[in-house]
C-alpha cells in the first residue's frame, strides 16, 4: 500500500492518509476483506503520528468504508467495496439526496460529531471497560419486579391501556408525579405535568414553542450532549458560559445578558453533566432574579436528583421560583432504567398546554402501558429501593475512582470529588488533547468522554468526564490505570 504524504500543504495529514486509502478502496487495489497495517506499522513506515493514523482509520470507519475487529485488525468493509465496485449499472437510476438535506440537519450531524460518536463505539463487548453511562449496569436491572409492576398494570386498569390515551400523559401517574415533585419542593397539579418520551423529546418541543432560527440561546460552557445538538439543531446561536465546580459563572452571564439578548437558559444545577457540580444555594437565587430581570426562560435540567451521597437535600430552581419563569425537567432514565425513556416537564398550565399540542403533533402520546408499569412501579416502594442501591453503589464506586487516580493519574490532573450523580471530571494541562488521549485509550480498551462532546465554544482548558455508573469496581481500577499510564506518556514523553 502506497501513500505519498504532502507535507507542505495545508490539508491535514490525516485526510491525506484518508483520502489516500478510500482512493485505493475506489480503485479496487485494496480489496474486500483487505487487512490495513496496524496503527503503529502505518505510523512508522509514514514517518508521523500514531494519532494521525488513528484519526484517519476512524473518519474511515465513521463512512463504512474499513471496520476494526479487537484482536483481529482493521480490515476493508466487504459492503462498502460492494456498494462501489459492484451494482454500478444501476447508480443512475438511485435517488441522490446530496442537496436535499436542511441546514438544520447539517448542524445537527455535522462531520465532526458523527466521528467523535464513532470514536466512542467498540465492535466487541469483550475485555472492554467504558466510562460511559449509556452502558447499563445489569446489577440494576430489577426486571423481576418489573415484570410485577407491568401485569399489575394491566390487570388493574386492562383495556384502557391499549387504546389512545391523552397526550399529556397517563392521569393516574400525573397525579403521582404532582405528589411526588411536593416532595422537591415543587408545588404543581397534574395539569402543571406533560409526560414526554425522555429529555430529548423534551427539550425537542420546548424548542419548538420558544424558538426561531437564528434566536440567542444561552448553556454551561460545558453541557449535556443532547440538548447541544437539539439547539443547534433549530439553527440558534448558542453561547457558552464558563462552568466550574461551583456552578455557572454568573458574573459572566451577567456581562453575556448586558450585551445580547437571550430567550433561553439550559443549566443543569445538581449534579451537572459533564462536571457532577451543585450550584450552591445562594447563587441559585441569583441566577433566578437575574434571569427573571432579563426576561430569560430557564430550562432546569433536574436528571438525577435522588442521586445524592450524603443525603443533602437540594431545592431545586423550580421550588425557588415565583414568577413562573422555570421550565423543568426530571426523568426515570437514571433513578429507574436506561431504556426507560419517560421523563417529564412541569410548567405553568398555559405553557403545558401549548407543549402537549406540539407533542401530539409529532407522536400523538407516550406509551401507555409503559407509563401504567413504571406508576405501579413506584407505588409498590420498588423505586424507592432501587435508588438506595444505587445511591450505595455509586458512591462506593465513586470512591474506588477516587483511590484509583489517586494512586495512577499524575499530579497534573486535578478532580473534585462529586457529591452524588454519574459523573467524575478530571481537568487535565491544555497542552494535552483529550480526544487524542481517548484514541490512545481506545487501542487498550478504554473508553471516556473528552471534553468536546460538551462543549459549546472554543474551550482553552482541557479535561475528560468519567462515569461510574457502569464499570464494576475492578474495572475502574483498570481502567484508570490504562488512562493514567496513557496520560503519563502524554505529558512527560511529549
Amino acid at each position: 500500500m502506497t501513500i505519498v504524504l504532502e507535507r507542505e500543504t495545508k490539508l491535514p495529514l490525516y485526510i491525506q492518509v484518508k483520502n489516500r486509502i478510500t482512493e485505493l478502496i475506489h480503485n479496487g487495489t485494496l480489496k474486500a476483506n483487505s487487512k490495513l497495517p496496524a496503527t503503529r506499522e502505518l505510523a512508522a513506515s509514514l514517518g508521523i503520528s500514531r494519532n494521525v493514523v488513528i484519526s484517519a482509520y476512524q473518519e474511515l470507519e465513521a463512512e463504512g468504508l474499513i471496520s476494526s475487529s479487537i484482536g483481529r485488525g482493521t480490515f476493508v468493509s466487504r459492503s462498502a467495496y460492494a456498494a462501489k465496485r459492484g451494482r454500478t449499472e444501476h447508480q443512475s437510476s438511485k435517488m441522490s439526496y446530496e442537496g436535499l438535506f436542511s441546514t438544520g440537519w447539517a448542524k445537527y450531524f455535522s462531520e465532526a460529531f458523527t466521528s467523535l460518536e464513532n470514536l466512542k463505539q467498540l465492535k466487541s463487548d469483550k475485555d472492554f471497560i467504558s466510562f460511559d453511562p449509556e452502558l447499563a449496569d445489569f446489577f440494576f436491572s430489577d426486571i423481576n419486579n418489573f415484570k410485577k409492576s407491568l401485569n399489575a398494570a394491566l390487570v388493574s386498569s386492562g383495556s384502557a391501556l391499549l387504546s389512545s390515551n391523552s397526550p399529556q400523559g397517563f392521569e393516574p401517574l400525573l397525579e403521582y408525579l404532582s405528589e411526588f415533585l411536593s416532595l422537591r419542593g415543587i408545588s404543581c397539579g397534574k395539569e402543571n405535568i406533560l409526560i414526554v418520551n425522555g429529555t430529548q423529546q423534551g427539550l425537542s418541543i420546548v424548542g419548538r414553542l420558544f424558538i426561531d432560527p437564528g434566536d440567542t440561546i444561552l448553556l454551561e460552557n460545558l453541557t449535556y450532549p443532547g440538548a447541544l445538538t437539539i439547539f443547534r439543531s433549530l439553527q440558534t446561536n448558542c453561547i457558552g458560559v464558563p462552568v466550574n465546580n461551583n456552578g455557572i459563572n454568573l458574573n459572566i452571564l451577567e456581562n453575556v445578558l448586558r450585551r445580547r439578548k437571550a430567550k433561553l437558559l439550559y443549566t443543569i444545577p445538581t449534579f451537572h453533566n459533564p462536571l457532577g457540580s451543585i450550584l450552591p444555594a445562594e447563587k441559585r437565587d441569583e441566577l433566578l432574579q437575574m434571569c427573571r430581570e432579563n426576561q430569560v426562560i430557564i430550562i432546569e435540567d433536574d436528571y438525577a436528583h435522588e442521586l445524592s451521597f450524603n443525603g443533602r437535600e437540594i431545592s431545586p430552581l423550580k421550588a425557588r421560583d415565583e414568577g413562573e419563569g422555570v421550565i423543568y425537567m426530571g426523568s426515570f432514565s437514571e433513578t429507574l432504567f436506561p431504556g426507560i425513556r419517560l421523563s417529564w416537564i412541569v410548567a405553568s398550565t398555559e405553557i403545558i398546554k401549548k407543549l402537549t399540542l406540539i407533542k401530539k403533533s409529532s407522536d400523538l402520546y407516550t406509551n401507555p402501558i409503559l407509563q401504567a408499569a413504571v406508576l405501579e412501579y413506584c407505588r409498590k416502594g420498588f423505586l424507592g429501593k432501587l435508588i438506595k442501591k444505587k445511591v450505595l453503589s455509586f458512591k462506593k464506586k465513586s470512591n474506588a475512582m477516587q483511590k484509583a487516580m489517586e494512586l495512577y493519574f499524575p499530579q497534573e490532573a486535578l478532580w473534585n470529588k462529586p457529591e452524588g450523580g454519574l459523573y467524575q471530571w478530571v481537568d487535565i494541562p491544555s497542552s494535552i488533547d483529550s480526544l487524542a488521549l481517548l484514541l490512545n485509550t481506545r487501542e487498550r480498551n478504554v473508553i471516556f468522554s473528552p471534553d468536546r462532546f460538551f462543549s459549546v465554544e472554543e474551550w482553552e482548558k482541557s479535561g475528560f468526564r468519567l462515569s461510574f455508573a457502569a464499570a464494576n469496581e475492578e474495572q475502574i481500577w483498570e481502567g484508570i490505570r490504562v488512562i493514567g499510564d496513557e496520560l503519563k506518556e502524554m505529558i512527560y514523553k511529549r
